[in-house]
């Protein structure tokens, strides 16, 4: 018996590792389908980086005393407004970063504060990658 890509939703459930557009999109097509949503109630769609328990900062090497980047369009903006982050995108660019103009040892210790964990850092040519984690509360 073939399942129809509703009929898996149902069955196995929606990918959590699916980016926010795709959620969307499946939930507007789950709607059309069927009366029952892909997505579960206590999802935002709002504010789809909300409550996202990793974060990636980085900095280039030449520029070790900031600025820093701290997160991408789809992070959560209570943490970016915690950090002072603005939203930018770079001309040419069809995606948004925020920037803090404090070095990355100073934003470690602030995310620090609220709970993250440096799980992993690199250097990738002449970017500083840190990888953090906050365990859920």
């Amino acid at each position: 018996m073939l399942l129809t890509e509703t009929r898996k939703r149902a069955v196995i459930g929606c990918s959590r590792w699916a980016f926010p557009q795709e959620r969307r999109l499946q939930k507007a097509a789950a709607c059309v389908e069927d009366s029952s949503s892909a997505i579960p109630e206590e999802e935002e769609e709002s504010n789809p980086g909300a409550g996202m328990p990793y974060i990636l900062i980085s900095t280039q090497i030449r520029l070790e005393t900031g600025p820093t980047n701290v997160g991408d369009e789809f992070s959560d903006p209570a943490v970016m407004n915690y950090l002072g982050a603005r939203k930018t995108t770079v001309l040419g660019n069809n995606f948004s970063e925020y920037h803090v103009e404090e070095p990355p040892r100073l934003v470690l210790d602030k995310l620090e504060k609220i709970g993250f964990r440096v799980l992993s850092m690199t250097g990738v040519g002449q970017t500083l990658v840190w990888c953090l984690h906050k365990e859920a509360e």
